[in-house]
């Protein structure tokens, strides 16, 4: 058991935090968009449509890492190879096991093809989940993260409502399809533990004894029976 309300994959606790935020945040969105805002001007609604549009951008791929952490967290991978990623690198990095020798630099590794890979996902999330969480990626970094952002178009408050809908639309719909992907993965790997989880079982009952449990188990693959120690 972990010592912040039970749960030992520390990344629960940040899913749960960023999934409020940003459920808040989706609603600030739509209430703004179907709101009447008579107290706001051009510019108002210009500087609402840029804060809420960041917000959005910002917090769908910051839920995005804690998902993918959150799973990693349960693999063999060691904590500290992704803690501090942010998502470009969890979708792309150095690898941290090659060293820089003869002027050669390290191959690139993807930490969310690593999850996809032992359940014959590989293709699915690299023509299709990796595409959409590069792309949030990109607006995040070009115009929510960092210095730059989006330039102030001053029109009617209408127009600026419309904009807001149509560009937070669009990022949304994506990162719903991306909590597809990434839902597929996670039914994967519990279903891939429920039939281990059986197989172990019925080693047992047939048998093997209790310490002769000493299993490998490799995610995706069957469990394999022990050699005994005798």
């Amino acid at each position: 058991m972990g010592g912040k309300g039970g749960y030992s994959n520390p990344y629960t606790f940040s899913g749960t935090a960023l999934g409020l935020i940003l459920s808040r945040v989706v609603n600030s969105w739509h209430d703004y968009t179907e709101s009447e805002s008579f107290n706001h001007n051009e510019v108002d609604a210009e500087v609402e449509r840029l804060r809420v549009y960041n917000e959005v951008v910002l917090y769908a791929a910051r839920f995005c890492e804690v998902v993918i952490k959150q799973l990693l967290y349960c693999t063999q991978v060691p904590e500290k190879q992704f803690t501090r990623m942010a998502l470009g690198a969890l979708l792309e990095s150095p690898c941290p096991s090659c060293n820089k020798k003869n002027g050669q630099q390290p191959h690139s590794i993807s930490m969310v093809g690593t999850l996809a890979h032992p359940f014959h996902l590989c293709l699915e999330f690299e023509h299709c989940a990796m595409d959409h969480m590069a792309l949030v990626n990109t607006l995040r970094n070009s115009e929510a993260a960092h210095s730059d952002i989006q330039m102030l178009n001053i029109r009617t408050v209408a127009e600026s409502k419309a904009h807001l809908a149509k560009d937070c639309g669009e990022v949304l719909s994506r990162f719903i399809h991306m909590l597809s992907h990434l839902e597929k993965l996670e039914r994967g790997m519990l279903d891939d533990l429920a039939r281990k989880g059986e197989a172990i079982m019925l080693l047992k009952l047939n048998g093997l004894a209790t310490e002769d449990c000493n299993f490998n188990l490799v995610p995706g693959e069957a469990v394999v029976a022990p050699q005994s120690g005798g």
